[in-house]
């Protein structure tokens, strides 16, 4: 990529936050307590910036249909949606002066698809998610050009996950738009990027996988000042060489304002912005006439759609210079770090910058999270948010903190200072990482001061049709005018906004100290082939596994949370190798899955049974080796069923005389087993049959038999069963009913 040599401004743009040495030695605070001894304890009142007015007015009185051509039939959708956050000091000429570069210093024309930095054209369909490709478009140029990297994330994933489907979404559905905020809250609570491959873009989807590996962190997201007029473009310009392509806003008309031959834009109109799209390059003597109206002077930025190679010149078009909506909006770039910089991510604003808060006549606030460690750990950077240019900052880190964000001696473990050129989301290293223990608590205070806008701390808040999933809890995050007097975020008080669900937008990012312990469990350790299982990984402190699911000692997966698929019958051996920046470790788990037929264990009674009326209850049961759906069949009628069951039992003690047949069948899956008996039923009662000498019924001399036998314990003539005192009232009853007597 072309560099211009453009002092200050080039300075600036290189370099968006000059990081300062660390004013003060870790752990003195001789300094910081002076400065804070010579500031007024006099509280000023909290101040809450005014919300975006095209947030709250978002309908245009224009058309926001998107463009339709002959060389495409289908529209193609647009969807930029206004963050709430008003940025609109930006563009105050008196701070753009510091900003503008001399239009001698930049190249008269610049396009990043000859420089081979910008990533292929790509089709948001019919959906209003054209800032997720322009944002990760944006990204994706970075890496080409600072790492040398091809890289196709998912915008599906971006789309999907910060909608109002999920815990830590926006209260937006898959096609309400979006924006480059959205983008950053994203990026920086690293939800992504992910893998284009491993969730695919669908115009029809609402839901993409969590947890899927995040191929890279963001390290800036920059917001740059609005264009002020036709010719002021040299921020923009000088971003597209340093950093490469730049997220941007417009308004685009289906009809009126496309000059397709030529493949020119130009707006002049007021309607509000609908439509991100992604600048990579400009010609400044792109001619005036190739556009639909003339404007006043020729050039034009090269602008990359998200609409298909098939519209447009292959995806790309242009915009003069002179349309009053392109860049007027919402301006940005994402530079990118590697995935491993750092172990874990800290923080409480999952939705980002919502607005910001300061106090009342002061340029300067501060601002304080408490976390506590997670495990043995390092701290080894901070994220934050800067809301103005040229925001100086000062980050102190305390270890058991007791007084709101302050350790009880006052003393910080480090100290980090420096000016941000940009607002935007930002992240500083440490130059003294900070150990942590488990469980130990720590904070990050941030002291910012701004050169014209009084509010420095960016905020996540719950904020009505907008991100009413904001969530927080009392003790994590404080406040203060001063860096003395410190107050509890979730408990201010003001009449217009809620702050009880409200966050500081600080991260502080950690590196474990220790090595991995391996572990994992799974859902499912036996069953029937085909036998689908899901592992889950319960290691600690580890950041990439190899699984071998088969025992043959080849790596089936390396996700973190893998599904395989047994086919075989056999039993097998799990192992699992985690590791982290600092070594290894494994475990293994012999023989635990299996695979085999589905098969009855036990059957109890073993064998047929005969048994004798009236003598009980009869019971039968099987147990089998998977988890199973047992029917229980008395004579081919059902009847009684267990589910998920590897044993079952049935029991009957009314049956009359006769011979039975019960079937126990256990299914699992296509497999079915079935275990019969032969269940013969007699009648205990030896006297009341037709040799009786009176008759059907008993005699006197049956029935004084019986008696003896009831007498003396003797088990039943014929039958051996007990003549018990129910049975005997019973022939005592036959025999009184009988003809004879």
């Amino acid at each position: 990529m072309k560099k211009i040599n453009s002092l200050l401004f080039a300075f600036m743009i290189l370099f968006p936050c000059f990081y300062g040495s660390s004013s003060l030695a870790a752990g003195s605070s001789e300094n910081f307590e002076l400065s804070q001894n010579n500031t007024s304890l006099s509280e000023p009142s909290i101040e809450t910036a005014p919300l975006n007015p095209d947030f709250l007015e978002p309908e245009g009185s224009e058309s926001t249909d998107p463009i339709s051509s002959s060389e495409e039939e289908d529209f193609s959708g647009t969807g930029y949606t206004p963050s709430p956050v008003s940025l609109s000091g930006l563009s105050r000429p008196a701070e753009r002066l510091l900003l503008r570069a001399s239009a001698s210093e930049l190249p008269a024309t610049f396009d990043l698809r000859t420089e081979g930095l910008v990533s292929s054209v790509q089709n948001q369909g019919n959906t209003g998610s054209c800032w997720a490709f322009s944002s990760l478009a944006s990204f994706e140029s970075y890496i080409l050009g600072a790492e040398g990297e091809s890289w196709d994330f998912s915008e599906n994933n971006m789309k999907n996950l910060v909608t109002k489907y999920y815990s830590d979404g926006f209260d937006f559905d898959v096609n309400d738009g979006g924006n480059a905020f959205m983008a950053m809250a994203y990026l920086a609570r690293w939800a992504g990027p992910v893998n284009e491959t491993e969730d695919p873009f669908s115009e029809t989807s609402i839901s993409s996988p969590t947890g899927l590996p995040v191929q890279k962190h963001v390290q800036e997201a920059l917001i740059l000042p609005d264009r002020t007029g036709p010719l002021d473009n040299g921020v923009i310009k000088q971003a597209l060489m340093d950093y490469g392509a730049v997220y941007s806003t417009m308004y685009i008309d289906k009809t009126i304002y496309y000059q397709e031959n030529n493949h020119a834009y130009l707006y002049t109109g007021s309607g509000k912005v609908n439509h991100a799209i992604t600048i990579v390059g400009w010609n400044d003597s792109f001619d005036r006439n190739m556009f639909k109206q003339i404007p006043a002077g020729d050039g034009a930025f090269i602008v990359k759609n998200s609409w298909g190679e098939s519209w447009g010149e292959g995806g790309y078009f242009y915009i003069s210079y002179y349309d009053t909506r392109l860049g007027y909006e919402e301006n940005a770039v994402f530079t990118a770090a590697e995935q491993d910089n750092f172990d874990y991510n800290y923080q409480y604003d999952p939705l980002g910058w919502i607005n910001q808060i300061g106090y009342s006549g002061s340029l300067t606030a501060w601002g304080g999270n408490v976390f506590t460690s997670g495990g043995d750990e390092i701290l080894e950077a901070v994220g934050f948010y800067t809301t103005d240019l040229d925001t100086a900052y000062e980050i102190y880190v305390y270890k058991n903190p007791t007084d709101g964000p302050l350790s009880q001696s006052g003393s910080f473990v480090a100290n980090e200072n420096g000016t941000c050129a940009f607002p935007g989301y930002h992240t500083q290293l440490l130059s003294s990482p900070v150990d942590l223990s488990a469980g130990e608590k720590f904070s990050v205070v941030i002291k910012f001061s701004n050169p014209s806008s009084e509010n420095p701390l960016a905020l996540e808040y719950k904020l009505s049709g907008y991100s009413s999933k904001a969530r927080a809890n009392s003790g994590e995050g404080y406040i203060s005018s001063n860096g003395i007097s410190w107050q509890d975020l979730t408990l201010v008080e003001d009449k217009v906004y809620d702050y009880s669900e409200a966050n500081l937008c600080i991260k502080a990012f950690t590196i474990v100290s220790g090595l991995p312990e391996a572990d994992f469990s799974s859902n499912i350790t036996s069953w029937v082939s085909p036998l689908t299982v899901q592992f889950t990984d319960l290691s600690k402190d580890a950041f990439s596994w190899e699984w071998d699911l088969n025992g043959d000692g080849i790596v089936d997966s390396t996700a973190q949370n893998p599904v395989y698929t047994y086919s075989s019958n056999k039993t097998y051996t799990v192992s699992l190798n985690v590791s982290n920046r600092n070594g290894l470790d494994s475990e293994t788990k012999t023989n635990y899955i299996t695979v085999a037929p589905l098969s009855i264990l036990s059957a109890s009674p073993n064998e047929n049974v005969t048994t004798y009326e009236e003598e009980g209850e009869q019971a039968f049961s099987i147990s089998t080796n998977h988890n199973s759906t047992v029917r229980w069949y008395l004579n081919g009628v059902l009847k009684s069923s267990e589910s998920g069951v590897t044993s079952s039992s049935y029991s009957n003690s009314a049956l009359s005389p006769g011979t039975y047949t019960v079937t126990a069948r256990a299914v699992t899956g296509s497999e079915t087993v079935a275990r019969t008996w032969t269940w013969t039923v007699r009648d205990w009662n030896p006297w009341d049959d037709s040799t009786s000498q009176e008759g059907t019924d008993i005699s006197t001399g049956e029935l004084q038999e019986a008696i003896h036998v009831y007498k003396n314990n003797l088990p039943v003539p014929n039958t051996g069963v007990e003549l018990t005192s129910s049975r005997l009232e019973e022939l005592i009853w036959l025999w009184r009913e009988g003809s004879a007597n």
